[in-house]
This record gives C-alpha cells, structure tokens and sequence, in this order.
C-alpha cells in the first residue's frame, strides 16, 4: 500500500485550532523562568510558554511548538468535541493526552506528565518536555540554555531462520556514514542525535551477534556509533525504513550451517539492555518496521490491558500493570542496577514503549513482547539509580509494581509469584465475536461504504507477478455482494480501475498550504463517500508488503476509540475463514479510518512479498473466504438490517 503510506497522515496540521489560548491561569502557576531553549543549531522560540512543575506549558498553535513538530514530522489531532490530543511521529507512533488528565499513552503504554493539559476554545496547552521525550528529544541542561538534543530512540531486533533484521528508529531522518569493514561487520554514524541505549552483547540472533551503542560529540552537536558484529559468515544489506527517521539493517547467516532461530527467551535472561530493544523472533507483520507485534490473542492467555506509570508515596515510582486474567511472573535483579519481571502466557495489545520519568530513582522504564507465538511474554524492566527496594503487589485486576528511592543492600536476585484477577483456562476452540448493538437506525445508518485500495495510476505493491490493485476491486466486489444478501446497502469509494479525486477537494488542498495537498484530496475523496451518506461503517481492503520475505498474515487497524471493537470483530471472524496469520488489531494513523466519522478499519489482508500468502491470493476461494470472513465481522458487530436494498455509485 505505497501510496496510501506515503500519504497516511497530514504532516502539516489541518486539525489545529484557530483561536488563541487564555494563559492566564496557567501563567499563575508558573513558579519559574524558562531557560532559553536550543533545537537543531538554532533558538526555538516559544512565544506562549509557560514554566509549570519542572515542564514548559505550550499551545499547540504556538509557532514554536508547530515548527518543532514540524522539523520532527509530527503532526497533532485535536477535535474541540473530543478530550483528545493525538499527536502522531514520523514513525507512526500515537501519543494520546487527554484534556484535564495527567495521564498519557504513548504506543499504548501510559504515563503520567507534571500536568494535565488544559484546553480553551480550539486550542490546548501540552507539557512540552515530555512530547520531547516521547518523540525521542531529551531536553539537556548546557550551561544556562536547554537543549533539545534528538536521539536515536529504539533499537528493533527481529530473527526469522538464518535472517536478522534490526530497524534503528530516531527522531529525526538519518543521515549515517557506514564504514563495512567486512561483510561480517557495520558501523553507522549517526551526526545530530544522540542515545540513551545501551550497548547489546548478547546473541541476538542467527546472525548477529553483538551491538555496540556509543554516544560522542557535545550535547548540541552528538554523535551516535552503532556497531553491528555479524555471526561468522555472515553478510549484510542496508534498506531505506518506511519513514525517514528509520534504517532497516538485513544481516543474512552463511548459507550453510544457518543457525535456527530460536523461539523463547534465553535463561538465564540476558545481562544487556533487555528492554530497549524488542527481540521477538516472529517476522515483522507489515512493511512498517517497529516495535515487536504481540502474538494472535487465544484463549488460555491474558492480554496487558492497560499499563499505568505514577508517582507513588514517598516519591516512589508504581508501575500498576493490568491484565485480562491472572498469569504467573517471575523476577530478576541485574547487578549493574536493572531489574525486569517477565508476565508468562501474556501478550501486548500494541507495541513495546520506552518511558524516562521525571519522578523517583528510576531512569527508565521499558516495555516489550517477547517470546514467540507458542510462549509469549510480556517484559517490563526498569534501569534505576542504584539497587531500590521492589515491592509486588497484586491486585484484582492485575499487579502493582513500587520502586522506592533509598538505595539498598542484599536485597534478593530472582523469584516469581502469580498476579491477581480471574484465572484463565485454556480451549482449543477459538471464542466467536460477541454481535455489538448496531447503531441506532437514521440516516446512513443501512449503508457501508467499501473502499478498495488504491487504482487507476497508483498501483499499490506489485510483487510476484501481482498488483494491489487489482486483489482489493476483487476482494471489494466479493464483499459487496455478501453484504448487500446480508440487507445492508453498498456503496463503494472505486468500482472500475480509477484512483477517485474530487476536483473541489484538489482545489481546497491546493489552496490551504498544507503539504502533500495532491494525496489528502485523493485520500478525502474516498473519505467522503463515506461522511457524506453518514455511512453505519467503513472499510478500506489492501495488501501488505515487507522488505523481509517470511512476514505475513493479516492485520487489521484502526485508529479512533469506536472503531476498536468493529476491528476486532473483524480479526475475531476473519483469520478462522481466511486461515491466515494472525496478526492482530494496530492503532495506526491511516488517513482513511482518522477522517471518516464512522466506525472505519483498513484491513492487511496477506503479503504479497510471502510465497505462502501470494500463493493464497491467486486463488479465487481464498479471496472468498477473505471477503465471507469480512462480511461475518460486521454481521457479528452491526447485526442486519432489516431489508435489502440496491447498491448505487455515486
């Protein structure tokens, strides 16, 4: 799905606010100056800040705050009606505040910033350093002035047979220098960011076997080296990430004597930076590298439903973990002040995040899936000041981790224990998508618009011999005339081999300023379909691809909080029909599912860059079964409507 990548977000900032912010109330909070702030060789001047409990207060339409934003690649969301600030990265990352609460998601991993934002009228104060920190800038201290100095944030480490991927994700596009000393070997320099990970030496796959991170230069100009040490034999290949600030490195094992990649964590857990990177040893599901996906959600497992990190007594830090059931965990203490707990038989509903508090001893906090589909983990591990005091405890819905701040001495290595909520039993049969209330009858409310990806002179992904465009028409014309048996009324966004554009859409965008004003209309146009006949629901059919050959399945994405539970009655009744992988449900930014108003999906169906998958997708009943597994979602989400009715284009 090139193009609707290319184009899935605005990178300018069409959601923003007109009106101005009344800093007034916030201004008398503010207990001190604000040091003159340094970005990227230049003074950014931000004209509304205000200092509040150790952050800086900043509207979002301050000019500061946009040309920041803007140098990162990040764009914001905010709807007056909604309590929601979405900024979204150049990497594709959400971080989610909510207006009047402290606390923040980042990946879906929650936080808690100094303090809440406050919105008046169409516009909202945000605590700046901490969208620094989550977009990877760290606000450093040098000589009176701070800097916001951009690091490279995550390491991403994947093996798949005798292949080990490793995506480097920074925030800003990397510009490197790489020296190959040898096909075994890489070094890469990365001028202008620095990092706050540390360096890997453990086997982290078939054909890596050590990653060295070290950090120069001065806080306003940094230099970051990262050195790559291949197996023997091994050699390497460097690809472009799907967004500028990411590099994707491709090291392959010699061709005989490849090293299986093995499928558990190893024990006794490795001594490195267990947490910065994500070492799960499925392919990666999309062509987006990132952070490691969690397996397919069976029964028999607990899923990490929520994950809040808080101040607690004493200045302590509580990490309070919540779980759909109960799970066994153990526990490990490291000697150079680490400490991790790993949740057995448990998986995350999104990506692993990394969080640096500004409370406490400790220094970070780091989230990931491990393990492999058969034995998946959820690993939480802290890096701290010195060896605190951890105290478990579990809860009804899960447990509560403490970390104090008084250093102490023989404290305890290793152990484990059970988390608190509903035991889980394990079933062989996969539990069916429980039917959701359809939405109360009115207009558009019998009509669902499919919109088949791409067409006309965009093409999608073309790989072994197949064209994306061409599979989703198909898919969309099997999946119409389901639905329309079904009762429903169908309208779709393309019926023919066209790329729809609306030219007032063309003449609106072109005229706003905003960037990429070609691909917003193509991409509104689509949209409209679907707002204009205020449609029950909305669904966009593509195709996947992947620079790594073994990664496959389907994966289905939303991104607004109503359209959470369509999707996974989508995944809950396609993978049985379908018979993919299971890649599961994806908080995204696709422009499609952010502009329409309506419970909307974009749904991965399989790679087309996957032997096994293209050999699915050149059978007509596989594409049936796709479209048969669609059409069961939304009768298990939306029930039927009450009659039939014909499907006209408009």
């Amino acid at each position: 799905m090139n193009r609707s990548l290319a184009r899935r977000s605005d990178r300018a900032f069409a959601a923003l606010a007109c009106l101005s912010l009344v800093l007034g109330p916030l201004a008398a909070r503010g207990q001190e100056h604000a040091s003159p702030l340094w970005f990227q060789g230049t003074r950014l001047i931000l004209s509304r800040a205000v200092p509040l409990d150790g952050d800086l207060a900043v509207p979002t339409r301050d000019p500061g705050m946009r040309h920041f934003l803007e140098r990162l690649g990040a764009s914001v969301s905010y709807d007056p009606q909604q309590r929601y600030v979405v900024v979204t990265s150049e990497d594709r990352r959400s971080i989610v505040f909510t207006v009047g609460d402290p606390s923040y998601a980042v990946g879906g991993v929650r936080a808690r910033a100094p303090f809440a934002p406050q919105a008046d009228g169409d516009d909202v104060d945000l605590p700046f350093f901490t969208l620094a920190r989550a977009l990877y800038v760290e606000p450093l201290d040098d000589g009176g002035e701070t800097v916001l100095q951009p690091r490279i944030g995550a390491l991403d480490v994947r093996a798949d047979g005798p292949h080990t991927s490793v995506t480097v994700t920074g925030a800003m596009p990397l510009v490197t220098d790489g020296q190959h000393d040898s096909p075994e070997r890489l070094q890469l320099a990365f001028v202008g960011q620095g990092s706050a990970l540390g360096p890997l030496r453990n086997a982290l796959g078939p054909a890596v076997s050590a990653i060295d991170v070290a950090v120069g230069g001065t806080a306003r100009v940094p230099i970051t080296t990262l050195t790559l040490a291949g197996a023997p034999g091994s050699t390497h290949r460097v690809f472009p990430g799907p967004a500028p600030d990411t590099l994707i490195i491709v090291f392959d094992s010699a061709p005989t004597g490849a090293v299986a990649a093995a499928r558990t964590p190893p024990t006794p857990p490795p001594p490195a930076e267990v947490g910065a990177v994500s070492t799960d040893l499925t392919p990666p599901p999309s062509a987006e590298p990132g952070p490691t996906a969690a397996p397919p959600i069976v029964a028999g497992r607990a899923t990490v439903t929520d994950l809040e990190i808080a101040p607690g007594a004493d200045d302590a830090l509580t990490v309070q973990v919540t779980l759909s059931g109960a799970v066994p965990y153990t526990w490990h203490r490291l000697p150079d002040h680490r400490w991790y707990i790993d949740f057995a038989n448990a998986t995350l509903t999104g990506p692993g995040r990394e969080e640096h508090p500004s409370f406490g001893a400790v220094q970070s906090v780091r989230v990931a899936q491990i393990g492999g589909d058969d034995a998946p983990a959820v690993r939480i591990a802290f890096t701290m000041s010195g060896d605190q005091q951890i105290d478990l405890t579990p809860s009804a819905s899960g447990l509560t981790i403490a970390v104090g701040t008084a250093p102490n001495t023989d404290l305890p290595r290793a152990g484990g224990g059970q988390t608190g909520g509903v035991p889980l039993v394990a079933s062989s049969v996969m539990p069916g998508p429980e039917p959701t209330p359809s939405a109360p009858s009115g207009p558009g409310s019998r009509i669902i618009v499919i919109d088949p990806g791409h067409g006309g002179d965009d093409h999608g992904t073309e790989h072994n011999g197949l064209s994306e465009k061409q599979i989703t028409l198909d898919i969309a014309d099997r999946l119409r005339a389901l639905l329309l048996a079904q009762g429903w009324t169908v309208r779709m966004t393309r019926e023919t081999d066209v790329d729809p554009v609306s030219a007032a859409n063309l003449t609106r965008m072109r005229a706003d300023g905003i960037p990429n004003p070609t691909d917003r209309a193509y991409l509104q146009t689509r949209c409209d379909v679907a707002n204009d006949v205020n449609a029950r629901l909305f669904i966009s059919i593509h195709v996947n691809s992947a620079p790594i050959p073994s990664a496959r399945g389907t994966t289905v994405y939303w991104y607004k909080p109503q359209d959470l539970p369509f999707a996974q009655a989508i995944e809950k009744s396609v993978i049985p029909a379908a018979q993919t992988q299971d890649d599961g449900t994806r908080h995204e930014n696709f422009y499609v599912i952010r502009h329409t108003t309506m419970p909307a999906v974009l749904i991965e169906t399989a790679f087309i860059t996957n032997l096994d998958d293209v050999a699915l997708l050149r059978q007509p009943a596989f594409l049936q079964r796709l479209a048969q597994g669609i059409a069961n979602g939304v009768k298990a989400y939306a029930g039927s409507p009450a009659a039939n009715t014909v499907s006209q284009q408009q």
